[in-house]
């Protein structure tokens, strides 16, 4: 799918954004790994207009699960940008989500404040999740971004019958030098859905996580970037320790 339209946009005269992303996770408790691995590309169809296309794919546990989605942009001008997303799983996903929508929207409120939100309906086989996300992206300093954020939300579960409330909190710290490097640290504590850490469960868990991780530039259109995390989820007794390496590409 995704080089189709790769083969469909590559005839416009803008640029085309390719992001590649590969994950190593080592699970504590059963001293055993997991990998997700995603490729998305992302077409500017216009100035204002942007679309794409991306695939996600997971081995944890006895499950090896897929995704597919699309999604689309627009920027009415340089300081409002909304997207929408849509991404569907398979049948039998029991990590993945079955259906999968996110809105978003970011507005250059003022110089060096972007406020934004975030919704998300997921839908997986026994659980579905409302989220909403408020956080702010703040650069009153040369070279460093604060982003708070805080999510709220609600798991419904259909078996048996229920309602928990989630919620997630945090802050993530970058120093940048344009177009040579960014460093970032960050820490989130929580309560989420189990069904997307460990499969079809029809609980809530406590998380706390924290990691860092920095970005290179090899060239003003190609970056990598490597990010570690750490989160511990109490009711589980147990950890993920995340590997993440992830390739930037613009052409």
């Amino acid at each position: 799918m995704l080089a189709i339209i790769i083969l469909l946009l590559s005839g416009t005269s803008f640029a085309t954004d390719l992001f590649v992303s590969s994950q190593h996770i080592s699970i504590n408790r059963q001293n055993e790994t997991g990998w997700q691995h995603e490729l998305q590309v992302k077409q500017d169809l216009s100035r204002k207009v942007y679309a794409g296309a991306g695939a996600t794919y997971i081995e944890r546990f006895s499950f090896f699960e897929k995704r597919y989605g699309a999604f689309v942009g627009y920027k009415p001008s340089d300081r409002l940008s909304v997207e929408a997303r849509w991404y569907r799983g398979e049948n039998d996903n029991q990590i993945l989500p079955r259906d999968q929508k996110i809105l978003s929207a970011y507005y250059a409120a003022a110089p060096g404040l972007t406020p934004y939100v975030v919704y998300r309906d997921y839908r997986y086989s026994v659980t579905r999740v409302h989220l909403a996300s408020l956080g702010m992206e703040i650069e009153k300093f040369p070279n460093i971004i604060l982003i708070p954020q805080v999510m709220m939300g609600k798991a419904t579960f259909s078996t048996p019958a229920g309602t928990e409330n989630i919620y997630n909190y945090g802050l993530r710290a970058m120093y940048y030098i344009e177009k040579k490097f960014t460093t970032f640290v960050f820490g989130f504590k929580g309560r989420e859905a189990s069904q997307g850490i460990v499969g079809q469960s029809n609980v809530v868990v406590d998380t706390l996580s924290g990691g860092l991780g920095g970005s290179y530039f090899f060239r003003d259109d190609l970056r990598a970037e490597l990010v570690f995390d750490h989160t511990n989820y109490k009711q589980l007794k147990n950890q993920f320790l995340t590997t993440t390496l992830n390739l930037y590409w613009t052409f």
